[in-house]
């Protein structure tokens, strides 16, 4: 009988091909594994959209996908339900033409409404009995470090600092800071576990994957960038 694995995927950010063939290909994920997606689904690469369908696919189909909010997520839900114009601009300056361009659409407020509200309804962290899941960090300094007061850190945090002593000996497992595979690895020992390779960052040695963690077994598993090799 095959075993349930808990699973982590950080900064998806629009390579739709490369998170398809990481989940199926690499991973072979299964309806009784948990997956936690920790954020930044848009952006940088050409098919945001694609992402999502396919993260809505997958829960649609039965998988347990729980996925948590990321900056990239965050802007680009202020700036399609504020109408703030400078909400827009700090849109754009994060790479959100592409996001824009994926939908064929020039402005947020287009996007399909299933999609943005699929985005306005992510928490912002995701607690288990051992691992706290969240996009960039926790700011343990704050006597809940968990309150709407640490909601900036847990999208913007690039300290890596954690005390795991105000979270109840569970450890942090995030994105958002770009470290080599051999950096991943050996956070998997460590009390915060950070799994972003810079997925468009292909020219870094190192980096220009997509990493999946089984936080049980601590196996790392990593596809290449396949989408911007298919548009050369």
């Amino acid at each position: 009988m095959r075993t349930s694995r808990t699973l982590a995927v950080s900064d998806l950010h629009g390579f739709a091909r490369t998170f398809r063939s990481l989940l199926f290909d690499v991973v072979q994920l299964r309806r009784s594994d948990r997956l936690y997606l920790l954020g930044d689904y848009c952006g940088r690469g050409k098919d945001s959209r694609g992402v999502i369908d396919t993260i809505l696919a997958l829960q649609s189909a039965g998988f347990d996908i729980r996925p948590v909010r990321g900056n990239h997520d965050h802007h680009l839900v202020l700036a399609a339900r504020s109408g703030v114009f400078e909400d827009l601009l700090d849109l754009l300056d994060m790479e959100g033409t592409t996001t824009l361009k994926s939908y064929g659409v020039k402005h947020p407020q287009k996007i399909p409404e299933q999609h943005l509200q699929f985005l306005e309804r992510l928490p912002f962290y995701r607690v288990t009995d051992n691992f706290v899941f969240v996009h960039a960090g926790i700011n343990c300094t704050l006597g809940d470090p968990f309150s709407t007061q640490g909601e900036e850190q847990m999208l913007w945090d690039r300290s890596g600092v954690v005390d795991v002593s105000k979270l109840e000996n569970r450890r942090v497992v995030s994105g958002h800071t770009t470290r080599t595979l051999d950096q991943i690895r050996r956070s998997l020992a460590e009390d915060h576990i950070r799994i972003d390779n810079g997925i468009h960052l292909t020219e870094v040695p190192g980096k220009g994957h997509l990493v999946a963690v089984d936080l049980g077994s601590k196996q790392l598993f990593a596809q290449e960038n396949i989408d911007d090799r298919d548009s050369e």
